[in-house]
Parts: C-alpha cells; structure tokens; sequence
C-alpha cells in the first residue's frame, strides 16, 4: 500500500518536469525559427545568401530549416526544431 502512495506522489512531479521541458524545447524551437526569418531577410536585402530549399542549420542542438525559401518575391517557410518541438514561421518578402 505504501508503494502505491509514493508512486501516486512521485507521478506529478515527473509529469511537471517533462512539461517543463517541453516548454524549453518549444521556445528553443521558436527562436531558431525566428533567426532563420532574419537570415532570409537579409538574403533578400542582398546582405547574405539566400539559402535554397531544403537547406539547414544546426547551432547547440537546435535546427533551422529552410522549408522554402524565396527568390527575390515570395513565400518563405523556416521550421525550427529543438528536440521533439517544432515551430514553423511563414512569412511572404516583396
């Protein structure tokens, strides 16, 4: 019986520390999305290379990843990932 109280103790604990974890991995997955839109925007202001479809970064365990990416006009689509969470921003350059 004892074994079961502490199993029901200990359960919450580690269902907050992995929800707690995927909220780090979530926001990680944002702010890499969120620097591949500045990298195709200062690729389409002639500042850097645009990256080709497909392309992909990884910095400290997180990816960007160039879904698509414009020409000079378009719709460009950059996911992150960090671990197990995604974030997809799309945005269209004139």
């Amino acid at each position: 019986m004892l074994a079961l109280v502490v199993a029901g103790a200990i359960r919450p604990v580690r269902d907050e520390a992995n929800l707690a974890t995927l909220r780090v991995e979530t926001t990680r997955a944002f702010y890499a999305s969120e620097s591949g839109a500045i990298i195709v925007m200062n690729g389409v202001l002639g500042r850097a290379t645009l990256p080709s479809d497909g392309d992909s970064i990884t910095l400290n365990g997180q990816t960007i990843l160039f879904v698509q990416a414009p020409n000079a006009q378009g719709i460009a689509i950059i996911e992150g990932i960090s671990g197990e969470a995604r974030r997809r921003i799309e945005f269209t350059t004139e």
